[in-house]
């Protein structure tokens, strides 16, 4: 009897606190760690929107002490060079997926996009942190004790957001009412830093 791959979760990895929010949500329900998995520019070396380096992601996953895998893209990418760029680098992984992990909060066609594309190429998801109150979620970040910084803004935000600003409860309670305070629909991203 050949040997079967073992199964494991995928979560995507931004380096953000989104990403790490799903993670840990993802942890008090599951007696696995899930792998991680971070698309990044080749040319640039960094992680699009969240214009973080590969290499301080690389830096995130060994402090977390879970295993990564990152899959360089060039960028800007279609929805269908992203797509068949992830696949082939699903096939090439030693494990059979069981679930793709995503940190989205409330955006309603992103989900429903990940899911019906994902769904067509035969993988289950997740959205551990999907309509979470943000209370709660700057409660957990405040728990674990992390240290989130600001890591690219639109540029139409950028009178009211810094790169490198500290992001926390005040920081979000600062903002106007225009900017989500978890910055979801691309207004500002964030980078873990430990």
């Amino acid at each position: 009897m050949p040997n079967q791959k073992l199964k494991r979760d995928v979560l995507f990895w931004s380096g953000g606190k989104d990403s790490f929010l799903a993670l840990r949500y993802f942890q008090d329900e599951s007696e696995d760690d899930p792998l991680l998995l971070t698309t990044y520019d080749d040319e640039s070396g960094l992680v699009p929107h969240q214009n973080i380096p590969i290499r301080r992601v690389q830096e995130q996953a060994m402090h977390l002490g879970l295993i990564l895998y990152t899959v360089p893209l060039f960028y800007p990418a279609s929805n269908e060079q992203y797509l068949e760029t992830l696949n082939k680098s699903f096939e090439m992984l030693p494990y059979t997926i069981n679930h793709l992990v995503f940190g989205d909060l409330h955006i309603a066609d992103i989900r429903s996009w990940r899911e019906r594309q994902f769904s067509e190429m035969g993988f289950k998801t997740r959205f551990p942190i999907w309509q979470k109150p943000y209370y709660e979620l700057f409660d957990r970040l405040e728990e674990e004790n992390v240290t989130v910084k600001i890591s690219g803004v639109m540029s139409e935000f950028d009178e009211y957001i810094k790169p490198g600003s500290l992001f926390n409860r005040n920081f979000a309670d600062a903002l106007p009412d225009n900017i989500d305070p978890m910055g979801e629909k691309g207004e500002f991203h964030t980078e873990l830093v430990f």
